[in-house]
């Protein structure tokens, strides 16, 4: 059985994980890296973030894009398929996490961005 699964999704989950992650690491209370940085600094780490978060995830959206193509093909349930998914971008998020930073703070929000865009996405 071949499901009516949409490419779209793939490409809404990785960005809004992106996005929100972006965000939500510059809006955490643990990030102030110039001490005070007013909404312009703000609205530029972001933006910095939003760029390498880009390019260190592509590894990932590979892996992703792959596994996606082969539960296309698969009998599975499409509930099992998004959580699949959700746990291969939260375990990409984990290894670039550790491999490029080596601390896992920035992970969290990142995951918790992976979640709620993997879940209020239809696939």
């Amino acid at each position: 059985m071949v499901h009516s699964l949409r490419w779209s999704y793939i490409f809404r989950h990785w960005m809004g994980t992106l996005l929100l992650g972006s965000i939500l690491v510059t809006i955490s209370p643990g990030f102030n890296p110039l001490n005070s940085p007013g909404i312009s600094q703000t609205i530029l780490f972001s933006l910095l973030f939003l760029y390498y978060s880009a390019v260190y995830s592509i590894p990932t959206l590979i892996c992703y894009t792959l596994s996606f193509n082969w539960l296309k093909s698969n009998t599975l349930n499409t509930n099992w398929i998004k959580m699949t998914l959700i746990l291969i971008t939260l375990a990409g998020i984990a290894i670039t996490m550790a491999l490029t930073i080596g601390s896992m703070e920035w992970a969290i929000y990142y995951s918790i961005a992976a979640i709620v865009t993997g879940i209020s996405f239809k696939i």
